[in-house]
């Protein structure tokens, strides 16, 4: 029997879940949890949460000021808990133009990875942390690294590539690597198994919505055929504090002003988003709430996130020529049923009716259909399991862990 230890570091939380493997049964989740709220500018406390042992579900309060911290946070408790590792398997979320598929962290895998970090200034670097605190704490545990960016790999090159000089995109690797692919690869084979199809003939929009970034995805033939997400994760949709598509010159207009290139960064990626429009907080329930409070600037906050993610869905629709399924996922996407209720509302003409008293139930994060019985596309609510396609991963390229 092996126990593989699985790290899921987003931009504001740090995932984690021990599997017990060895036999041909379905892996075991010894224990699952995750740290909340980790460096984040919200009004809720970070916590670390975990269910273990078939017990009820505990938390405790503690810093959390970086992912670092989460990590040696997580690694305490597995320690507490006296449940040992075999082998680590870590969430990155971009691998750029050095890594199409998992690989095994050893020195030039470390030397990679640490070219990669300008790529997700948000996630990567928090990543790279993760994996140097585990190297540090157990040492000698093989570890394997399985990145977002490769679902998007073989992305058509229409979808991919920018308008700019070729030769500048070609020599940079300036071009479009899409994010979240753990996710939509987990969540496509889902909804496929829910419709009850082969994934190859659907053609699906998937949005993964979460606390801290959010991309939308078209799949065709069962592959990525656009992202909202681009050469970073900058890109694309509203997020908690990150501004997603902007004009470029925004950006040139900022440096005639002085500001530096991190401090643009900074305010891109750190200060935008819900955050920058609100003025109030990065997280959207908090969002909504004091906007039905009647604060306006957190009313517009909400109306900019929805109708980004409104004009990505029309755009995707119009590309695929009609969704058999558009699916929402991760924190935000299964939770909220009041964005939902505001996107897939008023759209009956292009044959999307939502059952909103359905709707209003889906916030349990089980899988739901949520759509009416006279609308054309289904409208589904799926969680997604990021951790479950990384211990696949990590299973596929590690020798006698099975």
């Amino acid at each position: 029997m092996k126990n593989i230890l699985i790290f899921n570091c987003g931009s504001s939380s740090q995932g984690f879940r021990v599997f017990r493997t060895g036999d041909e049964n379905e892996p075991e989740v010894v224990i699952s949890g995750k740290a909340r709220n980790v460096a984040t500018h919200t009004k809720a406390e970070p916590v670390l949460q975990w269910k273990y042992g078939g017990m009820q579900d505990e938390q405790r309060m503690c810093g959390l000021s970086s992912h670092r911290k989460a990590a040696e946070a997580i690694l305490t408790l597995l320690k507490e808990k006296s449940i040992w590792v075999d082998a680590i398997g870590h969430r990155y979320v971009s691998g750029g133009k050095f890594f199409t598929q998992t690989a095994r962290i050893d020195a030039e895998t470390l030397a990679k990875l640490n070219k990669t970090l300008p790529l997700a200034p948000i996630h990567n670097p928090n990543s790279l942390s993760v994996i140097e605190t585990c190297l540090e704490t157990l040492p000698g545990i093989p570890e394997y690294v399985v990145f977002d960016t490769a679902f998007h790999a073989d992305l058509p090159a229409e979808s991919y590539t920018y308008a700019i000089p070729a030769e500048l995109a070609e020599e940079n690797g300036f071009r479009k690597y899409g994010f979240h692919g753990l996710s939509y690869q987990y969540i496509s084979r889902k909804t496929a198994s829910m419709l009850g199809k082969p994934l190859q003939d659907l053609k699906l929009i998937l949005c993964h919505l979460g606390t801290g970034g959010s991309s939308i995805t078209a799949m065709k033939d069962g592959r990525s055929l656009d992202t909202s997400m681009g050469y970073s994760p900058l890109q694309g949709l509203v997020m908690s504090t990150r501004c997603g598509d902007i004009d470029a010159e925004v950006v040139l207009e900022l440096v005639r002003m002085g500001k530096t290139a991190d401090e643009i960064e900074t305010i891109l990626n750190n200060q935008s988003g819900l955050l920058g429009v609100s003025g109030f907080s990065s997280n959207l329930e908090e969002v909504i709430t004091e906007a039905e409070r009647g604060n306006t600037r957190c009313e517009l906050a909400f109306g900019v996130y929805a109708h980004r993610l409104q004009q990505y869905l029309g755009a995707f629709t119009w590309l695929l020529n009609g969704a058999d399924g558009i699916v929402f996922t991760d924190d935000v996407g299964l939770h909220s049923w009041k964005l939902r209720e505001r996107v897939c509302s008023h759209v009956e003409a292009l044959g999307i009716v939502l059952d909103k008293a359905a709707n209003k139930k889906a916030v349990d994060g089980k899988p739901a259909f949520i759509h009416a019985s006279t609308s054309q596309t289904k409208l589904m609510v799926i969680p997604t399991d990021e951790e479950r396609v990384i211990l696949d991963e990590v299973l596929q390229n590690s020798q006698g862990m099975k």
